[in-house]
């Protein structure tokens, strides 16, 4: 028999662990103290499982948000205090940590300290002189991770490298399960929200009403909405109030039919001349009589969005003239975009160095063969591997030095010169591209920037890419690689020819591409060069906005 006695009754046992519950309480709140961060961290994740009355609840958080800011996590340590403030508004310790928090962004002594009582004092208080940034929330409708879109890609790094330079960031995520918007099937190491939405609350009014929420409780000094095609007028005008960047990570808004503006691949590619801005009407009729030229997702959203009506083109306009800045990938879009904003900006894609160590001699292969890299589906038409095929067997037919890598699953292709390599991860692509000699975007259709042509020149080696898009700004023709007109088999044919027949030339674009690289497209430079700028002046137009209302108000 157990000679443990257990208390008698329900309400002995509740006092019981209350009392236990409360000492760990105090054990996790002296940790802070103690600077044993990961263990309080541990206590308190714990505690909110037994600990259910409000003022715990609000201990807890306050003290999640100590911590976040004790790690540099500014986005994280505003979350635990408003956290704490929703289970108890009427705690005080909570509103002074956040005050001061937000107070200290205006400050640049790099000095920090942090203030916590004694253990038998359980407000948990925090102040902190620090060299703060602006805070950043990003807002995405369309994303999935992991992917390899190019926008979907720029997302997710944005928001990476944003925190990563001490950015309080937040990126917001709307998840549907029904259209399988959201899914993040993979750890993500920077602040990401998931909103979850119902089909009941699927709609624009919903979507703007959640995403007003959340931007209420972040309280961001810019917001940048991406990842959205025709949905951003209707996400951009939930973040009234606040300086809005739209990113148009494509031509999202200018082409509502598939972001490319393309209507015709054979026999032979046909771009689009008009753009929604400036022809509304005509972009209407255009979707209407080419469907099939969009997918089914982007025929949902435009139905979302209310597409197709006088109100939705008006909204378009509005919120494109409002926007505290329009950013653009290539100067074709920003060009586009100029007579309907206020401010337009050209601001590439990043791309992360570290996925590419610098480039090492050209590769050796057997028999001298020269290796040719297409990094993309062969069966997405735009991506013109059909062109590629074409330049190949006109090649193949008076020379086989070369041979042809694909990055796709293996397909019924009979010519001998073709080598299927499967599907490659992000982290793996840069191992295949310094395998080969030559990278090759053959695309007929009006790509933003081309990711992997960047990639391709990152890993130090020549591109030949089409003439089209923003694939015309990316590749420095006879600097870093070279261009031919899109879908003209036989003038590619003669660029590959020239590279396979001229190794030094090849070896000499390698280096200058990446030297561009290292210039224009790394995370470092495009934060320096385009976004810190961007934040810095929106914040100051914010504070002074805001200034003046109030000093109008006292009046």
């Amino acid at each position: 028999m157990n000679d443990r006695s257990f208390p008698g009754s329900s309400g002995e046992f509740s006092s019981l662990q209350e009392s236990l519950t409360e000492d760990q309480l105090i054990e996790a709140e002296a940790c802070i103290a103690n600077g044993e961060l990961a263990k309080g961290q541990s206590l308190f994740h714990q505690l909110q499982k037994d600990l259910k009355d409000s003022r715990s609840q609000a201990r807890i958080w306050n003290g999640l948000g100590v911590i976040a800011a004790l790690q540099s996590d500014h986005a994280m340590a505003i979350d635990g205090f408003e956290q704490a403030l929703r289970c108890d508004p009427s705690w005080h310790i909570p509103i002074f940590n956040r005050d001061r928090w937000l107070a200290s962004e205006s400050k640049r002594s790099g000095a920090k300290e942090i203030m916590c009582p004694e253990t038998s004092n359980t407000e948990t208080e925090i102040t902190e002189q620090s060299d703060s940034l602006p805070r950043i929330a990003i807002i995405s409708l369309l994303f999935n991770w992991p992917s390899t879109g190019g926008g979907t890609v720029h997302t997710a790094e944005l928001a990476r490298f944003l925190h990563r330079a001490g950015y309080p960031v937040r990126h917001f995520s709307f998840r549907y399960d029904a259209w399988q918007l959201g899914q993040v099937q993979e750890p993500v190491d920077w602040p990401l929200e998931e909103l979850l939405m119902q089909a009941s609350d699927w709609n624009a009014l919903q979507i703007q009403h959640r995403l007003k929420q959340v931007l209420r409780q972040f309280s961001p000094d810019a917001v940048i909405v991406t990842d959205s095609w025709s949905m951003k007028p209707i996400l951009a005008e939930a973040c009234e109030g606040y300086p809005t960047f739209l990113r148009l990570a494509a031509q999202e808004c200018l082409c509502p039919l598939n972001n490319v503006r393309l209507l015709q691949i054979a026999p032979v590619p046909r771009s689009c001349p008009r753009q929604q801005l400036a022809t509304p009407e005509i972009c209407i009729q255009c979707v209407t009589e080419n469907e099939r030229f969009s997918g089914g997702l982007h025929r949902r959203e435009r139905a979302l969005a209310g597409f197709g009506t006088p109100e939705y083109s008006q909204r378009l306009r509005r919120v494109f003239a409002q926007a505290t800045g329009i950013l653009a990938v290539n100067p074709l879009i920003a060009e586009a975009c100029k007579p309907f904003a206020q401010a337009v900006h050209v601001v590439p894609s990043g791309f992360d160095p570290a996925r590419f160590p610098i480039a090492q001699t050209a590769p050796r292969h057997p028999e001298h063969i020269v290796r040719l890299l297409f990094a993309g589906l062969v069966q997405e038409p735009m991506k013109g591997f059909h062109v590629l095929l074409e330049a190949a067997r006109q090649l193949w037919q008076h020379r086989q030095d070369f041979q042809l890598v694909i990055t796709d699953e293996p397909l019924d292709i009979a010519d001998p010169f073709v080598k299927f390599v499967g599907w490659q991860s992000q982290a793996h692509l840069p191992q295949v591209m310094q395998s080969c000699d030559i990278v090759i975007c053959p695309t007929i259709a009006e790509e933003a920037l081309g990711r992997t042509a960047v990639e391709g020149m990152a890993a130090g080696r020549p591109v030949i890419a089409s003439a089209i898009g923003g694939l015309s700004f990316t590749v420095l023709d006879e600097a870093t690689g070279l261009l031919f007109p899109p879908g003209d088999s036989p003038a590619l044919s003669r660029q590959i020819e020239r590279l396979l027949d001229d190794s030094s030339l090849r070896r000499s674009l390698g280096i200058r591409g990446r030297e561009r690289f290292e210039k224009e497209f790394t995370w470092s430079s495009i934060l320096d060069r385009h976004y810190r700028p961007l934040f810095d002046g929106a914040r100051r137009e914010f504070r002074n906005r805001a200034q003046g209302l109030v000093s109008s108000e006292a009046v």
